[in-house]
């Protein structure tokens, strides 16, 4: 049997096989939060294509949080009911699913939230422009409970386990960056005061739903930007962590301002330029762009060494993400040890159906060519979740 089939554990949770659905912005909720019969119907085929662990696409633990639109939000009890169908339907075809919970921080838009967002420090994203509010300690505070209550939520909802999201340059990973947190005292500083508010999050959540629960991460190997995250950082909060009990690590990297670094591929120009004016477009063209292509060059498993290098510091499974493509290049890594698990999110976009084309034994079933036509069209074009491509019928 390859690999890619033997059954996996994290924590107390037994995986059928050896690949997970890495979380995804689906934008098929209502626009207050709800489940529709859309996002059920998404779930349901994911987990009927055979994957072992679905982790889903962001939910907001509240909604100053919420950086896209028609996507979960658990600030309320009564999103649980909803959430109920989804781990139901998920369950019925043999996959597990973790919610992957989230705060995005400077990354929200504030005519989306209807405010200035908030963040360690009031340092303006130059990507999108965003000049966020440093946060009170009041603030600090409340949100890490937010945390705490969403988590609690997942649980009782019936998920298998809880996704912390700690990078991309959301809230997690502004506190540890240097970059977006200049604050002095406990919440900045040092990295012990750094990680403070990502540790304080860890405890209340293991603290609320118990210590056998499953609690994941998914982290930054490095920033990709100068003064973010690097990976000598990253490694001493996943050591930390890996101490403090935490049960497996997804490991990615870039952030958003780094113009799409955490996603490697194409960039779609039309999409780019769609819907702006000429001075923007001007803009985009002449100064941008060309920055954005280099973030983003395609390399076959290019967060792979981040997510090698957090297996050697730690005893808990760690999944790899970023651009894997080959059945070769997956069965090395496992083979090699280099990591536990293989996440993927463009393909199974495309293809939700992929890993019953392994099982059967095709070579290379991948199609998807990284064009992140999707990726733009979810994320600043607020589409549903689908593959765009243009050979797509």
């Amino acid at each position: 049997m390859t690999t890619l089939f033997e059954p996996g554990t994290i924590g107390q949770m037994n995986i059928k096989n050896r690949f997970v659905r890495s979380a995804t912005a689906e934008l098929l909720a209502t626009d207050d939060g709800r489940v529709t019969d859309k996002y059920l119907k998404a779930y349901k085929q994911l987990a009927r294509g055979g994957v072992g662990l679905i982790i889903t696409g962001n939910f907001y633990v509240n909604p100053i949080g919420q950086a896209v639109p028609r996507s979960i939000v658990m600030h309320r009890d009564e999103i649980v009911d909803d959430l109920r169908k989804v781990v139901k339907t998920v369950h019925e075809h043999g996959a597990k699913i973790v919610a992957q919970i989230n705060h995005a921080g400077r990354q929200c838009y504030p005519n989306f939230i209807k405010q200035k967002p908030i963040a360690p420090s009031a340092v303006r994203d130059m990507m999108s422009l965003v000049k966020p509010r440093q946060m009170a300690l009041n603030e600090i505070e409340e949100t890490i409970t937010a945390y705490g209550d969403a988590a609690r939520r997942v649980k009782e909802a019936g998920f298998d386990g809880v996704q912390i999201h700690g990078a991309h340059g959301y809230m997690i990973n502004q506190f540890l960056s240097c970059h977006t947190n200049r604050r002095k005292a406990e919440w900045g500083g040092s990295l012990d005061n750094r990680m403070r508010f990502l540790i304080r999050v860890y405890e209340l959540i293991r603290e609320t739903v118990g210590p056998d629960y499953p609690v994941l991460i998914k982290i930054n190997g490095e920033d990709c930007f100068p003064n973010g995250v690097t990976i000598d950082q990253s490694l001493a909060v996943c050591e930390k962590l890996d101490e403090l009990g935490i049960d497996a690590i997804e490991v990615s990297g870039g952030i958003g301002e780094t113009g799409f670094s955490t996603i490697r591929g194409d960039i779609p120009r039309d999409l780019l330029i769609k819907n702006r004016n000429i001075a923007e477009k001007i803009l985009i063209r002449f100064l941008i762009e060309k920055k954005m292509r280099k973030n983003a060059e395609f390399s076959e498993a290019y967060f792979l060494p981040f997510a090698t290098a957090v297996k050697k510091k730690v005893n808990v499974p760690v999944i790899s993400v970023g651009g894997i493509r080959l059945r070769e290049t997956m069965e090395n890594i496992l083979k090699n040890k280099d990591t536990d698990f293989i996440s993927l999110s463009r393909p199974f976009i495309r293809q939700p159906n992929l890993v019953n084309q392994f099982e059967k034994g095709e070579k290379d079933p991948i199609t998807c060519n990284s064009c992140n036509r999707c990726s733009f069209e979810m994320i600043i074009h607020h589409k549903p979740m689908r593959c765009y491509n243009k050979d797509t019928p």
